[in-house]
């Protein structure tokens, strides 16, 4: 039986800038947790965008409904 092709994983280039008392402190907490500090952003990314209900989306307006659209309950009712 051949083996399965595996998928390519795309990854896309990120730069931002820090102060040098921001890159200490993150140096510091890398080595005192024992990570990279790639791996500690990608972390702190992942945590703020569950926090901000990032996937999770919900409609801000619920759906309308009609004056003549019947529902499930007339009939017991």
């Amino acid at each position: 039986m051949p083996k399965k092709k595996r998928r390519k994983i795309k990854f896309k280039a990120v730069s931002f800038k820090l102060t040098s008392s921001q890159k200490a402190k993150v140096d510091a907490f890398c080595k005192e947790n024992g990570t990279t500090p790639v791996t500690m952003y990608k972390k702190a990314i992942l945590i703020y965008l569950e926090h901000k209900g990032y996937g999770n989306y919900k409609p801000s307006m619920h759906p309308e409904e009609h004056k003549n659209q019947m529902s499930i309950f007339d009939f017991i009712e």
